[in-house]
């Protein structure tokens, strides 16, 4: 007997090659999965091919999608063998389909957000009641919300411990460019409390979650700016620049990261898989940077940089 409800969900899960994502897509939503999402796996190779910014194409993709009935897996797999086949690639390869449970999401997000230690900071969230920070740490309450970073992912974490290892310089003028929740812009002013910082994103939400956490967490002083990258900003000579993006606005930064740093200044770049580090260090090397230090966490890396 099949104990779910008709109201059930169905979580399916496609690897395909990047061929034929877009065929993919197009078949589940045909089929009447809805919240469609597809993304490079984290393991996959680089193609031979590139796409229109120069950078190579993950072999492998992860296409995704939920329905309310569990979908007919042998007829499925034919629809992946016609698409293979029209497009002359390896067939497409239903990864799992499984039900959703019913649960108190919202607990289970609190779970899987416990306090924890990174580097010198004590990250916890609002539902945590009472939390005491262990000496010596600096506390940084931050909730999951509608802006990214909440201190959990491999990216956040990596940036949290280069700046902890970071502390013992003296930076006047630093800059959280990308700062999502804000979590890093309030890192570097309890690590810094006397120099000026400064917050951009081009998302106005997350500016609107970053100047929410900044009161939540003290630091009103934290200048936080909507802005497409550099381009509305007048800015000083920075000290220090953190960059949790992505490798390719990463390497499109490159230029006016290199004019915004200060002579000797240090740049911490995240957001990157460690495939794609080769990519983003050319970029960076060519505007006279070095790299110092790595941060790597799962397929992930942090990479810290000096100006030289």
């Amino acid at each position: 007997m099949n104990s779910f409800t008709p109201q059930s969900l169905w979580h399916l899960q496609i690897r395909t090659p990047y061929q034929a994502v877009e065929a993919v897509l197009a078949l589940l939503e045909n089929l009447g999965l809805e919240a469609l999402s597809w993304h490079e796996r984290e393991d996959a190779d680089p193609s031979a091919a590139e796409d229109d910014q120069g950078f190579p194409i993950a072999e492998t993709f992860m296409v995704e999608g939920y329905t309310k009935s569990p979908p007919v897996l042998d007829s499925l797999n034919q629809e992946l063998d016609m698409v293979a086949s029209l497009l002359a690639v390896s067939p497409p390869v239903i990864e799992s389909c499984q039900p959703v449970d019913h649960q108190d999401w919202l607990s289970v997000c609190y779970q899987q957000l416990a306090p924890r230690t990174v580097g010198n900071y004590y990250v916890y969230g609002s539902h945590d009641k009472a939390v005491a920070v262990p000496p010596g740490l600096m506390p940084l309450q931050i909730d999951a919300a509608t802006a990214f970073g909440s201190g959990d992912h491999q990216t956040t974490s990596g940036c949290l411990q280069a700046i902890s290892d970071l502390r013992h310089d003296d930076f006047k003028t630093l800059l959280d460019m990308g700062c999502g929740s804000g979590i890093l812009a309030i890192a570097l002013a309890k690590a810094w409390p006397d120099a000026t910082v400064i917050a951009v994103d081009n998302d106005p939400e997350s500016v609107r979650v970053t100047r929410y956490n900044c009161d939540l967490n003290d630091c009103p002083d934290i200048q936080a700016l909507v802005s497409e990258g550099f381009d509305q900003l007048s800015l000083p000579q920075v000290d220090l620049i953190v960059a949790n993006i992505l490798a390719k606005p990463l390497c499109h930064m490159a230029p006016m990261m290199g004019q915004t740093i200060a002579q000797n200044g240090w740049v911490i770049l995240s957001g990157l898989l460690e495939r794609q580090q080769n990519d983003v260090m050319e970029a960076y090397q060519r505007e006279g940077f070095k790299l110092v230090k790595t941060y790597p966490l799962d397929t992930w890396t942090t990479l810290v940089l000096q100006k030289g």
